[in-house]
This record gives C-alpha cells, sequence and structure tokens, in this order.
C-alpha cells in the first residue's frame, strides 16, 4: 500500500530524490548475432530470456487523479481505512508516459517520487490474469468511453481488482458486516465502499476469471537507498522499438526464447 503520516493510502504525498539513470542491458543486435552461430545458440537464449532482469532505468511517478479517486473510497485492511488514492499512476520513463498500477497491497511508495525501476513481463498467474484484464478491459481504453466522474471510479476499481486479485485470488469483496480476505469492502456504516467502485471491481473480478495473457510490463522499483518499493504494472507499449522497455520486444523475445529452448531440447533428444 502507500502511506501518509497517520492515514493509510495506496500512495504517498512524500518526495523521494530523483536518483540517476543507469542502464545496463545486453544489445539485442549482439544477442541475435550470437544466436545465428549454432554454438551460440543456448547462449542467445538465456540471454534473450534474461534480458528484463538485466535492463535498468529511471522513473518518476504521480498520481493520476482522473483514473482514480483520492481521499474518498473506504475499504475494509486489517480496519476499515479511507485511501488516499486509488486508480492509475503516471509513470515517466526516459520521457515516455505510461499509466500503471499497483501489484502488492502492503507496500508503500511516495508520490511523487524518482525510483530505479527494473522491467519484466508478467510471469505468474495472478499477473497474467491481471494482464489479461489490462488487454481487454483497461480504463482507459477509448473505445470504452469512460470519462469524468465514471473514468474515476473505474479506475479505482480496476485497483481493487488489481489487489483483490493478487492478495486473496479474487474472492471478492465480502459484505458491510463481513470481510473476505486482506482487501474488503468498508464495515463502516458511516463510511461505506463507494457502490459503482464496487460493482465494477466485482466486474472485473467475473470478466478475468480463468483468463490469463503474457500481456504487461512488470516494473520492480528500488529508492535510492536501494530499499524496495511498490511493484507496478501497466500494458505493453505499441510506441515503437524506441520505448525504453522495449516492451514488445521483452515479451517477444522472452516467449522465443522459451520456445527456442524446448525445440532444441527436443531436436537434441531425437539425434
Amino acid at each position: 500500500m502507500y502511506r501518509t503520516l497517520g492515514q493509510l493510502t495506496k500512495v504517498s504525498t512524500k518526495t523521494v530524490p530523483r536518483t540517476s539513470p543507469t542502464y545496463a542491458a545486453p544489445h539485442f543486435s549482439l544477442i541475435l548475432l550470437l544466436m545465428r552461430h549454432k554454438v551460440f545458440k543456448f547462449l542467445g537464449l538465456a540471454l534473450l530470456a534474461a534480458y528484463p532482469v538485466l535492463a535498468t532505468t529511471a522513473i518518476h511517478l504521480t498520481i493520476d487523479p482522473a483514473v482514480g479517486l483520492t481521499n474518498s473510497l473506504w475499504i475494509y485492511d486489517a480496519g476499515n481505512t479511507q485511501l488516499y488514492f486509488a486508480g492509475g499512476l503516471d509513470l515517466t520513463i526516459a520521457g515516455y508516459s505510461r499509466l500503471v498500477y499497483c501489484v502488492e497491497l502492503d507496500r508503500n511508495v511516495n508520490v511523487p517520487g524518482d525510483y530505479n525501476t527494473t522491467m519484466d513481463f508478467a510471469d505468474t498467474a495472478g499477473l497474467q490474469r491481471v494482464g489479461w484484464l489490462m488487454q481487454n478491459d483497461w480504463p482507459s481504453a477509448p473505445a470504452l468511453g469512460y470519462t469524468g466522474v465514471s473514468l474515476q471510479e473505474h479506475g479505482a476499481a480496476f485497483q481493487l481488482a488489481i489487489w483483490d486479485i493478487l492478495t486473496d485470488n479474487g474472492n471478492g469483496f465480502g459484505t458491510p458486516l463481513t470481510p473476505s480476505g486482506k482487501v474488503s469492502q468498508s464495515t463502516d456504516p458511516a463510511n461505506p465502499t463507494n457502490s459503482n467502485v464496487l460493482t465494477y471491481a466485482v466486474a472485473y473480478e467475473a470478466l478475468s476469471l480463468n483468463h490469463t495473457s503474457a500481456y504487461g510490463i512488470i516494473y520492480h522499483n528500488t529508492d535510492s537507498n536501494g530499499n524496495t518499493v511498490q511493484t507496478l504494472m501497466g500494458p505493453t507499449p505499441d510506441d515503437g522499438p524506441s520505448a525504453p522497455e522495449p516492451a514488445a520486444v521483452i515479451l517477444i523475445f522472452s516467449g522465443l526464447a522459451l520456445i527456442g529452448l524446448s525445440r532444441l531440447r527436443s531436436s537434441a533428444r531425437t539425434h
């Protein structure tokens, strides 16, 4: 989660000093050149599979009030709590703008703030279920037509659904009298969970049930002291190979690396 002094949040208001960007990833051209030679094929495949965890760069985070709710959403999380913010965060990486959501319920991140990030792809069942949601029911998608308060509520609901899927396996949000798991609706009659947000969150969970996709980029973040902060997740960007992730390439080549290794092993067994 995110915290402010004396208040549980999903985002804190404390600023973290900006850190200098670093980038320590192998060049794709070199990896692909290696793969042209049979003797180095396994090495090339291994480098491609490892590429996401080798890429590190700087990011800047702020909340996006157009895609979430500030100081108005109550949930039950070991007690009834008003969230400072629940919804999308604006992540800036190498001049590119991304909209991302939080992955972890119980880990903080201060915003606005600057962090170092290591990028990866969705490699667990829970993250892949969230990836399917991002690919098929992204609240900010123009085709869905959400604007104004509707977009804010859908953004907050999307975040609640992500937390519940990854924390409680998407078991719903309990009742006004009985919590369900770590992420539940408020049980305080004076401060109930926004009914629209709750309805949308339940719908997101129902839509994603039994669906998976490797779509999406995971951002593993640390502060300037090397401390781990909130992990974030956003869609695979489509702004070309110059993108700093480079997200689409990470996904494609990570998958190809695994496929290639499997085929090479099969070939070795049959010859």
